[in-house]
């Protein structure tokens, strides 16, 4: 039976009655509406940023231009400013674009729900038609997000569009909609696993990059403020200010490179890694004065780029080791390896990018050299993780094996029996079973 109307508040915050009768209405309803909240959200803050600097030149059609134009931006589908091509976005846009995208995803599984939609190809066929709403949405937008010589590509944006929203929007309905148990039964279980393990892995690089920007921060905090006042001072620099807050992501994956080892550059000549720091000529913004000014890292840094990979290991080897058996365990590490190796390479490219063909040609961590650099930290301590265990799980039997009361000194083969079935929790008469 459909949920009553009064019971699915999530459901009727996102979707209306009228629109959550249908499954197909739900889907269009979704999609447009998750266009039209970004668009909306980024008119607002165009609007608040440049209408009160801007005074009795400011126009709000040119606020209104502006602001679709950022909300283009943020798909990551490339724009022109100025003449410039430019495929750097601060990614803190595209975050919010992506969140907006998983509720409108969360909110039609709610539809999908209530109206007790459990067949496996039209949920897919409704994320299919909601992504391609979304599309549409912002195709539509492309010829209005114009200001002087400053656009959006339409192919570009087309492209971005669909794949953001099929990753983040699709991803919350497979979640939360009935598709969710028809895919977890038909990935083996060390596929089932890697998304959690991937994760467990990439959030501690991310975590210990967010020590290390903010410590950044801190020790250069002269320098961040020095910037700041460059730039310009009062509400003229709230734009920076918001641009900086917004490009927080950007840095959290190139300090998770940097703790990885690859490191990152911030264009021409300008190069950083724990190694060696090559100094080039940057722009004037303010976040950028946490760049380290030395030739590597320092003592503490090198604390923090050893940590890292290793926690994110042993975290990965503690998820894996809940599977039976060793086989299993070995293969869900291989399995979250190659992931978080896709998945930090997207979150690479994502992050840099490229403005125009001069000095900033190159922003950001090289996407394919951290994704296997971080695949092979992972995959090398976990497993180092578990051999160890599985070794130490075999000398303790050893150990706690009495010798026969002949004097037979030769070692009981019981035990390793034991771990190499992965059955380190046997009781000792189960042990003789596998034995014999």
């Amino acid at each position: 039976m459909p949920a009553a109307r009064s019971d699915d508040p999530a459901r009727r915050s996102v979707v209306p009655e009228a629109a959550g009768r249908s499954l197909w209405l739900a889907a269009m309803w979704t999609g447009v509406g998750a266009a039209i909240v970004c668009a909306t959200l980024a008119i607002v803050a165009v609007a608040i940023c440049w209408l009160p600097v801007s005074g009795a030149s400011g126009h709000s059609i040119s606020a209104i231009r502006a602001g679709l134009l950022t909300f283009l931006a943020a798909t990551h589908g490339g724009i022109t400013v100025d003449g410039v091509s430019a495929q750097f976005v601060p990614l803190g846009l595209t975050v919010i674009v992506g969140m907006t995208a998983w509720r409108a995803g969360c909110g039609l599984a709610d539809a999908a729900g209530s109206l007790d939609e459990t067949d496996p190809a039209r949920l897919a066929m409704a994320a299919g038609v909601q992504a391609a709403s979304f599309t549409v949405a912002c195709l539509v937008a492309v010829p209005f997000a114009t200001l002087g010589t400053s656009s959006a590509p339409f192919v570009g944006v087309g492209i971005a569009a669909a794949t953001l929203f099929a990753v983040t929007g699709g991803t919350a309905f497979a979640r939360s909609s009935g598709l969710a148990p028809w895919i977890a039964g038909r990935l083996p279980p060390a596929a089932a696993s890697a998304p959690r393990l991937a994760a467990a892995g990439l959030l501690v690089y991310l975590v210990m990059s967010a020590v290390l920007v903010c410590g950044s921060l801190a020790v250069h905090g002269a320098r961040v403020e020095a910037l700041s006042r460059e730039v310009g001072g009062g509400w003229g620099g709230v734009p920076v200010l918001l641009l900086g807050l917004l490009s927080a992501p950007n840095a959290l994956i190139g300090g998770a490179s940097y703790l990885a080892g690859p490191g990152f550059a911030v264009g021409a000549g300008t190069t950083v890694s724990p190694f060696s720091t090559a100094h080039g000529v940057v722009p004037a913004f303010p976040i950028l004065g946490a760049l380290p000014q030395g030739h590597g890292a320092t003592p503490l840094v090198w604390c923090l780029v050893v940590a890292t990979p290793l926690v994110a290991g042993l975290c990965v080897a503690r998820l894996a080791a809940r599977a039976d058996g060793w086989p299993d365990r070995l293969k869900a590490v291989g399995a979250a390896a190659s992931l978080a190796a896709v998945v930090m390479a997207l979150l690479a490219w994502q992050g840099g990018g490229a403005i125009g063909s001069g000095r900033l040609h190159t922003i950001g961590a090289s996407p394919w050299f951290v994704g296997l650099v971080i695949a092979g930290e992972l995959g090398a301590v976990a497993t180092a993780a578990l051999v160890l265990v599985a070794a130490g799980g075999w000398v303790r039997g050893v150990a706690s094996t009495p010798s026969s009361d002949g004097g037979d000194d030769r070692v009981d083969a019981r035990p390793f029996v034991v771990v190499a079935a992965g059955r380190t929790d046997d009781k000792p008469d189960q042990a003789g079973k596998l034995a014999g």
